[in-house]
């Protein structure tokens, strides 16, 4: 049990290495959520600029077959 209590005091250190180690890990993990939650954002974004350009180039299609046939 003592080498265990020796592990997390870290030579005196403890106090100062934990916490720093915590902060860390917390900021991390919240810099990966929300760049998980901005990219899906941006993918939504993205899908509805598609499906306008995917729209408007239909458009373009059947208006330039009508010019051809003219």
């Amino acid at each position: 049990m003592d080498q265990v209590a020796t592990y997390f005091e870290m030579g005196g250190y403890g106090l100062f290495i934990w916490p720093c180690f915590a902060i860390s890990a917390f900021v991390l993990t919240a810099l990966y959520l929300r760049s998980r939650q901005r990219l899906k954002v941006i993918e939504q974004k993205l899908a509805v600029i598609e499906g306008r350009r995917q729209k408007g180039s239909r458009r373009n299609t059947s208006a330039q077959a009508r010019e051809s046939q003219t």
